[in-house]
């Protein structure tokens, strides 16, 4: 079995600004997240206050939505939404990471 890259924010939030598309992580139980432009954006008004999310009963942190993570939906600029997998997703996070690390050590 191929061991899949960890998701992180940064992994992201870098990805979101480099290729300037949206990314919905849909976690079932836990909820789903919004990255753009390297930017966490919030569903509705009715969302809950950011000091809130990880210690409030029903607002798991960020880094939990992650984890348990399973569905990954990338909205490009022409308005294609095209689904991937956990592991489809940390490749591409990867690539898209290293040729950030790359170009900073150039």
């Amino acid at each position: 079995m191929v061991e899949v890259s960890e998701i992180t924010l940064e992994k992201l939030r870098v990805f979101t600004d480099r290729s300037n598309v949206l990314v919905t992580i849909d976690a079932p139980l836990f909820g789903t997240l919004m990255v753009f432009k390297g930017r966490i954006l919030y569903k509705g008004a009715s969302y809950v206050e950011p000091e809130k999310i990880g210690s409030s009963i029903g607002f798991p942190a960020y880094e939990n939505i992650l984890v348990e993570a399973s569905r990954f939906w990338i909205l490009d600029g022409n308005g294609v939404r095209r689904l991937k997998c956990r592991e489809e997703m940390a490749e591409l996070l990867d690539q898209v990471y290293r040729l950030k690390k790359t170009a900073k050590s150039v």
